[in-house]
């Protein structure tokens, strides 16, 4: 891109000296030697050697078009409203990368848990989107200069200004009107993709509304949602990402109906700004140029257009058979919107529902276990921890809820589980099955949860610290402490209930069962004991009972 020389203040009346001047300052040895500092005294000299010496008329030109024109481009008759959202200038590539971030849920701090090497050497993923835009403008724009007409321009003191300015006026304001139509036909494609989140208000400018009411409830709604944006919310931009926008980065674009409809002074006040600043975050398009049907208004932010020069310069095509030069303005760029900026759509059309999913939890599923290497396993081990691992089932299915896990079978004090479902077994747990129930927390029944249990097998080295063998005897000295099982006695409500005793492990018709366990007798039931590990039944104890 051709570096623009500064000649201020860039208007059609800047004298032929000065432009003269502004381009020798920039122009080769050979044109500095040849052509001396201009004033008003040999302005007219200096352009007549210029006109007689091809090499130097030729620089003259290309300066004159390709930079002091460039220049007064961007002061062109009709400027893009829209403009100022563009990105500046992308030096290089042909894509722009939007990455968006989102949130991490927090955990729990629970000391057990520091166990699990998963939990603190694994990978924890952000949520996170991407969003790519390309160049999707590559436009020329061209001009012809006759040798003839320039020299014209050299007729009055301030011809040159004239015109190079009539010159770049066609090219340019039809350029920044192209730019215009392609940045404000993203607002109807953004729409015709259901991006915006739409907020139902009446025709604002209708004439018939005589007391303003239609205006009066829009602007309420404005204000709302310009006090909603800063909370993070997933509704409101098309993303669907967390995102807040602090009031201050919000801008307005409407029609010239619907603002002058509004009173401005609440208009400013509902973003909580003055007057005059609003005024410059309020972008003004035709109705027509909005197009979409029933808009009032579209409440967003600076970043919602994803716009950014690539290319913009000029080039030249000399022609000698008719003494003329095309020259050919090069505009290229990125034109689009950005799904992570807010997009509220204020019409007449209907809002956009907000739906809240009720879910109701019907179930639980079945508890897995996780051992400190990651594992899934089956079995519990006595002095080691263990992740458990839950989930609700709702209908429709989707929906989420807390677990709460129960304990129970356990015989050491120190089997525990902690609020995170790390379960402990102690090195002392003298049970071969621990039960382990989920509840629901949000069961639609509190009395009656919706859970699910699941006993799970004990395996690993018993370790006995206490009592000793003075307290459990060891008489054979075989290294197994002798235990005599409680009785197994039906109470007046025909209820058995299974004793707790040390080294004991009663059973119900040849099949395990948990201490404490409250069992209603119908018919007939054997119940025998058996001993657990490390221990052995006392000689001559009772350890059969037939209840009916």
């Amino acid at each position: 891109m051709v570096t623009p020389i500064n000649v201020a203040p860039l208007k059609p009346n800047i004298d032929n000296a000065t432009f003269l001047n502004a381009i020798r300052r920039h122009a080769s040895p050979a044109f500095q030697e040849r052509v001396p500092e201009s004033t008003q005294a040999n302005v007219q000299q200096n352009l007549n050697d210029l006109a007689n010496y091809r090499p130097t008329w030729n620089e003259f030109q290309e300066a004159l078009v390709n930079r002091i024109g460039l220049e007064i481009y961007r002061y062109n008759n009709f400027t893009n409203p829209l403009g100022k959202y563009k990105r500046g200038y992308l030096e290089a590539g042909d894509t722009i990368e939007e990455v968006i971030t989102g949130l991490v849920e927090a955990d729990v701090y629970d000391t057990d848990r520091e166990a699990l090497e998963s939990t603190l050497f694994g990978t924890h993923g952000v949520e996170s989107r991407s969003f790519f835009h390309k160049i999707n403008r590559q436009n020329v724009y061209t001009i012809t200069i006759n040798e003839a007409l320039l020299k014209r321009a050299f007729l009055t003191s301030s011809g040159l200004g004239s015109f190079v300015t009539q010159l770049m006026a066609v090219p340019s304001t039809s350029d920044q009107w192209d730019e215009f139509l392609i940045m404000s036909s993203l607002l109807r494609t953004m729409d015709d993709d259901g991006a915006f989140f739409n907020i139902n208000v009446g025709d604002i400018a209708n004439i018939t509304d005589d007391n303003g009411a239609a205006a009066k409830y829009a602007l309420r709604k404005m204000r709302e949602m310009a006090s909603t944006l800063p909370f993070i919310s997933r509704k409101y931009n098309p993303a669907g990402m967390p995102l807040a926008v602090q009031p201050d980065d919000l801008e307005l674009i409407t029609t010239p109906g619907a603002l002058a409809a509004m009173d401005v002074e609440a208009l400013a006040g509902a973003f909580n700004i003055n007057k005059a600043e609003f005024a410059a975050r309020t972008t003004v398009i035709p109705e027509e140029n909005f197009n979409i049907p029933g808009a009032q208004a579209i409440i967003t932010s600076r970043d919602f257009f994803v716009a950014a020069d690539s290319l913009l310069e000029t080039t030249s095509q000399w022609n000698p058979a008719k003494l003329q030069t095309n020259y050919f303005l090069h505009h290229h760029g990125v034109y689009s919107a950005s799904p992570a900026a807010p997009a509220i759509l204020f019409s007449t059309r209907p809002s956009t529902p907000i739906v809240l999913d009720e879910y109701v939890v019907t179930g639980v599923n079945a508890i897995t276990l996780t051992d400190e290497d990651g594992n899934t396993v089956t079995n519990v081990e006595r002095g080691e921890f263990t992740q458990l691992d839950s989930s609700v089932i709702t209908s429709p299915t989707g929906g989420s809820g807390s677990i709460r896990y129960v304990l129970s079978g356990a015989l050491s004090v120190h089997t525990r589980i902690s609020r995170t479902g790390v379960l402990f077994v102690a090195a002392d747990e003298q049970s071969e099955s621990l039960t382990v129930t989920a509840i629901a927390v949000d069961s639609p029944d509190k009395t009656n949860p919706v859970q699910v249990s699941q006993a799970f097998t004990v395996v690993g080295d018993l370790l006995i610290a206490w009592p000793n063998p003075e307290v459990i005897p060891d008489a054979d000295e075989d290294g197994l402490l002798e235990v005599t099982p409680a009785p197994i006695v039906k109470d007046a409500s025909n209820n058995v209930t299974i004793p707790t005793v040390v080294g004991v492990q009663y059973q119900e018709d040849g099949t395990n069962v948990a201490n404490g366990t409250v069992i209603a007798i119908t018919g007939s039931h054997t119940f025998t004991a058996v001993s657990r590990a490390g221990y052995e039944l006392a000689a001559g104890a009772v350890a059969s009972w037939t209840i009916s």
